[in-house]
């Protein structure tokens, strides 16, 4: 095996995108020689063991903007701890009463029913165009809702 070094006018010093350290001839070809392994690589990451839906519903302690001393977390933009203080819903009096005072002539069931859902009946549209035939079988339509 010869190094290129010895061989200049066969093969350039170092590739064009860095992607070798040099070249050698072997048997009259040209071999790229690659880089070699790092010494220094950190620990490959760890397999976590926990779902997205666990790693974003676990349990967390209750933090808010001012507090002191909160736990350090990865930046989020929804964070609790980024959040101002809630006060705490009121507890209701044990002894409160549960009795509700409604009007009984009051009736709330067609309440927010309007007027188009009152008169709509689902018939095509009218062509006729004499106003006394219209005017007399909406006269008996009225009639008959009437009853």
């Amino acid at each position: 095996m010869q190094k290129s070094q010895s061989a200049p006018f066969l093969c350039p010093k170092a590739s064009k995108v860095g992607s070798s350290t040099g070249f050698r001839v072997v048997s009259g070809n040209i071999m790229a020689l690659p880089h070699g392994r790092r010494n220094n690589m950190e620990a490959p990451v760890r397999f976590d063991a926990r779902s997205e839906y666990q790693h974003h519903f676990r349990e967390i302690p209750h933090c808010y903007a001012s507090m002191d001393r909160k736990p350090l977390m990865p930046y989020h933009p929804h964070a609790t701890r980024s959040r101002l203080a809630v006060e705490d819903a009121p507890v209701p009096m044990k002894n409160a009463s549960a009795i509700e005072f409604r009007d009984l002539h009051c009736v709330h069931n067609r309440r927010f029913v309007t007027t188009h859902k009152n008169d709509f009946t689902g018939e095509g549209v009218d062509l006729r165009g004499n106003p006394g035939m219209i005017a007399e079988s909406t006269r008996v339509q009225r009639f008959l809702r009437a009853k």
